[in-house]
C-alpha cells in the first residue's frame, strides 16, 4: 500500500506535532522530510516515530515516514504510554 510523505510540523492522530529533526536535504512544500527516530510532541504524546512508511526508501540512511507511521511515547502529564499515528498535513504528491 502507497502512503503520502510525512513532513516536520505534521500532526498526529492526538493532535501532536513532529518536531524534527527531519531530513533537511529532502524537502517537500518546503518542509524537512519525516523520518524514523524524529522527536513529536504535544499534550498528549511526547516520544518519537517508530515505524517507516516504508523500509526500503531511506533518507540519510533512516526510513522516511509517512502517513499511518506509527508514535510511541507517554504522556507529558501522566507518564502513561500512549501510541498513534502520523496523519497531516503532508506531501500528497509524494507517494511511497
Amino acid at each position: 500500500m502507497s502512503n503520502p510523505i510525512g513532513v516536520i510540523t505534521a500532526t498526529t492522530a492526538t493532535g501532536d506535532v513532529v518536531t524534527g529533526p527531519g531530513c533537511s536535504t529532502v524537502t517537500c512544500k518546503g518542509m524537512p522530510a519525516s523520518c524514523v527516530g524524529d522527536a513529536v510532541s504535544g499534550a498528549v504524546c511526547i516520544g518519537s516515530v517508530v515505524a517507516p512508511g516504508k523500509a526500503t526508501l531511506l533518507l540519510k540512511s533512516v526510513p522516511v515516514a509517512a502517513v499511518t507511521s506509527s508514535v510511541t511515547g507517554s504522556n507529558p502529564a501522566t507518564g502513561a504510554p500512549v501510541s498513534t499515528t502520523i496523519l497531516a498535513p503532508l506531501a500528497p504528491t509524494l507517494i511511497i
